[in-house]
């Protein structure tokens, strides 16, 4: 091959490359985008406080649930004794000392949006926030 064919194929590879990189990108910030604007609601489930599976620990707090369903929010204000029945048996069986670091609590903020969804039947719980707690 000589080196005028050399360069246009170069060329033409470059222009490619160029393409799907900036079409890649394109499609990364336009979706992240979309995640943005998606609407929630929250769900106060109010204070719980309960002692802990070894029974020399104890636990207060609050808790707020988040959704992207509103009526999700009619369904957890509906079921509001299994809500608050669910929370505490998730809490109940945690290590005291997990509760303390942010990877416990981000453990059992999982923990309880899978309970929660399972039980409840609604699959658009996004998130759990503790507003306020304490672990003695």
């Amino acid at each position: 091959m000589d080196t005028k064919k050399v360069m246009i194929f170069s060329i033409i590879g470059f222009v490619l490359s160029l393409f799907i990189f900036v079409g890649t990108l394109y499609y990364v910030k336009s979706s992240s985008k979309d995640v943005k604007d998606i609407k929630t609601y929250n769900y106060d489930a109010g204070e719980f406080s309960t002692n802990m599976g070894d029974l020399r620990h104890y636990f207060k707090g609050n808790l707020v649930i988040e959704t992207t369903d509103k009526k999700a929010i009619e369904k957890l204000t509906e079921k509001n004794v299994i809500v608050r029945d669910t929370v505490l048996k998730v809490i109940i069986s945690q290590d005291p000392n997990q509760m303390t670091t942010n990877e416990g609590m981000d453990k059992i903020e999982k923990e309880l949006i899978s309970k929660l969804s399972k039980v409840l039947n609604i699959q658009s719980i996004r998130n759990i926030y503790f507003t306020n707690y304490i672990v003695q």
